[in-house]
């Protein structure tokens, strides 16, 4: 039985921290401080199935660099990041959340159907061909159910943000006042609708497509959602339609906070992206190499498009080439070179690449925003 995962020891092992002189640097490359006297900025979260740690490295970072996240989304894993932060969790709180989790025994403990006879999780989506066979055969749309994962995520934000009644960034208050712009939360959950053969933002897209207003629509059900991997999960329900993961349609959806060009962002939105090595190829030497490369090309493509003209020195690009995306059976080893990378990726970030001054003016913009506005 493997030790208790302790990121703190992590930090300690691999120097990863600011001193006060490294904090300054970078809040002086920060949008001035809000009323409150803290620094604000949205993020996007890509999908990135089990390497969910490389994220907390990079909120323990923000944290340290003091630096509060206001508007988030994410789609798939990223969605699941997104929703705890959403939920106001602190940063020892989601280390504890997801970094202790277990995703076999917690979510793929028994398969849909007992005579779904290929083996361990973590190599199924390296052969589609043969779970499509097997899921035929069984009857069955899916693998794995994805209650136990709605089950646990449920009730972890029972208490805090049972559905999106708070994070459809209201700005007014009940007795009419109105709201300071550094606390209109958000919270936003790429979908795929394959009835309708559409991509949907929850929770924008409940009322107009599936009639469901935000403040009743549960935030777990939509990560589920969210996170229903085609062919290992089965596919979730929203109305009539049959929803699958986001990522198949935009797994990094950057443009999701973007402002229309004529007006200047109050802060940054700051995309965290996980990546393999720069310039990989994916080899294509047989019919199955083609269906994978096929798939996996529908899912980055547009992003990839879209990053490239819009990335404006924004995007932390943490390197989890060591982790694959469903190495279910993570240990500690690798759940410490996923942290320390996304903590090391991001204070090199913060510290060399970025300045809002400058991504002001890569968009085109010659003056700060208003924040009265």
């Amino acid at each position: 039985m493997q030790s208790r995962w302790n990121p703190a020891q992590i930090r300690d092992r691999n120097t990863l921290s600011l001193t006060r002189a490294e904090q300054t640097a970078i809040q002086q490359k920060m949008p001035p401080a809000a009323a409150d006297g803290k620094f604000y900025a949205d993020a996007v979260f890509e999908g990135g199935g089990v390497r969910g740690a490389a994220f907390l490295g990079a909120l323990r970072c923000f944290d340290d660099a003091g630096i509060q996240l206001r508007k988030v989304a994410g789609t798939s894993a990223g969605a699941i990041t997104a929703a705890l932060i959403a939920a106001e969790f602190s940063i020892d709180e989601l280390e504890q959340i997801i970094g202790e989790l277990d995703f076999v025994q917690q979510f793929l403990g028994e398969k849909n159907s007992r005579w779904i006879l290929n083996g361990s999780p973590e190599d199924d989506l390296e052969n589609p061909v043969a779970m499509l066979i097997n899921l035929t055969l069984v009857s069955e749309q899916g693998q794995y159910s994805s209650e136990p994962f709605y089950q646990w995520l449920s009730g972890i934000l029972a208490d805090r943000l049972e559905t999106f009644a708070s994070v459809v960034g209201q700005r007014r208050r009940a007795d009419g006042s109105e709201i300071p712009w550094y606390h209109q939360r958000q919270l936003k959950i790429v979908i795929s609708d394959i009835s309708e053969g559409e991509m949907r933002i929850l929770p924008q897209d409940l009322p107009k497509h599936y009639k469901i207003p935000p403040q009743h629509f549960s935030v777990a059900e939509a990560v589920r959602l969210s996170m229903s991997i085609p062919l290992f999960f089965e596919p979730g329900k929203l109305g009539k339609s049959a929803i699958i993961d986001g990522g198949i349609l935009s797994n990094f959806p950057l443009w999701l906070y973007d402002t229309p060009s004529s007006k200047v962002p109050l802060c940054p939105t700051f995309g965290l992206q996980l990546t393999g090595q720069a310039g990989e190829t994916q080899k294509v030497d047989s019919a199955l190499d083609v269906v994978q490369n096929m798939m996996t090309t529908m899912m980055v493509a547009r992003d990839r498009h879209y990053t490239r003209s819009n990335d404006q020195h924004r995007i932390i690009k943490i390197d989890t080439s060591e982790v694959t995306t469903t190495q279910f059976n993570l240990g500690n080893p690798e759940k410490d070179y996923l942290y320390a990378q996304g903590y090391a990726t991001t204070k090199q970030f913060l510290l060399q690449r970025w300045d809002w001054k400058q991504h002001l003016k890569e968009r085109g913009y010659r003056e700060e925003p208003d924040r009265e506005s």
